[in-house]
């Protein structure tokens, strides 16, 4: 029997409101995995927490997918392995969840054949699971991350520490919302007016974020490019956006979480007031919800030996 590792990843939070596919944020809410060669000589998976009757599948399960590529990809023959998996990361929620699975699955090769992917390696694979950056920058390397791949499908990202006064309290309605229903509903072509309108407010986000000025988060996650045409699709969306942060003591501002349909209301101090504000609103839209007040997650991907 091998070593084992465990490999921690953070959900994450994209878009930001005017970021859309391009902003990023590691929040404190982890994929947990333990991994060895199994002893029975078969693939073993064993899963516990959030959607674990769902992704216990072998032969259907992404991380599964992602190992076998990428050790079939660097030529390496692949053990069979006895994965124990604790999730913590909702899914369909807008939280990463595929992503975490994703960068969990490239760290599971790393840790065994104890060498670290270059980055262009890293992303290469990933991206062949989910075709935009921004949840899997954040996943893996932590913080607040900003990305964007060229036309030959290589990333550049930038990635910085948050200051920790900042949490997040997400909002989680009793409902799911696959990326790819969300995306449908964004309309290829914009009104220039919407264009700039989201260049303005995704700038002084990245500012914002950078320099700890979070006063200017209330303005800055304001979009007109995704959250108004996915709002029909989660009851009561509408409304949350459009709560005030100033008016409700410790909310900074608000925003949907990725595709949806999780809220993340950026606060500081305790979130009690505001979850109390958007979970009426979504319970008088017949929703029912839950709250997750979270840290900033600023390491990202960790693997250690056991």
């Amino acid at each position: 029997m091998g070593a084992a590792y465990s490999i921690q990843v953070p959900a994450s939070s994209t878009n930001l409101g005017a970021g859309y596919d391009a902003l990023g944020l590691a929040l404190g809410l982890y994929l947990k995995v333990q991994v060895q060669e199994s002893s029975s000589g078969s693939p073993e998976i064993h899963m516990e927490g959030e959607g674990a009757r769902e992704l216990l599948s072998v032969r259907e399960n992404l991380m599964w997918k992602v190992i076998a590529r990428v050790f079939q990809g660097e030529g390496r023959p692949q053990p069979a392995l006895r994965l124990e998996v604790q999730n913590q990361i909702p899914l369909a929620r807008g939280l990463g969840s595929s992503a975490a699975a994703i960068v969990a699955a490239l760290g599971t090769y790393e840790a065994l054949v104890g060498k670290e992917l270059s980055q262009e390696k890293f992303f290469g694979y990933a991206l062949e699971f989910e075709s935009h950056p921004d949840n899997l920058t954040a996943a893996r390397f932590g913080g607040f991350t900003v990305s964007c791949v060229d036309e030959g499908g290589r990333v550049s990202f930038f990635r910085t520490r948050v200051a920790d006064s900042l949490k997040v309290l997400l909002v989680v309605p009793d409902i799911q919302l696959p990326t790819s229903e969300a995306r449908a509903v964004v309309p290829g072509q914009l009104k220039m007016n919407d264009v700039v309108f989201n260049l303005q407010r995704s700038s002084l986000t990245v500012a914002a974020l950078m320099a700890g000025q979070f006063r200017f988060l209330r303005e800055s996650l304001r979009d007109k490019v995704h959250q108004p045409y996915r709002a029909p699709l989660i009851p009561g969306l509408q409304e949350v956006l459009a709560l005030k942060g100033g008016e409700i003591p410790g909310l900074l501002g608000l925003s949907l979480s990725g595709a949806g349909p999780s809220v993340a209301a950026f606060i500081q101090g305790d979130g009690a007031d505001v979850f109390k504000q958007v979970r009426s609103i979504f319970n008088r839209n017949g929703v029912a919800c839950r709250p997750l007040e979270l840290k900033i997650d600023n390491r990202g991907r960790s693997i250690r030996q056991n």
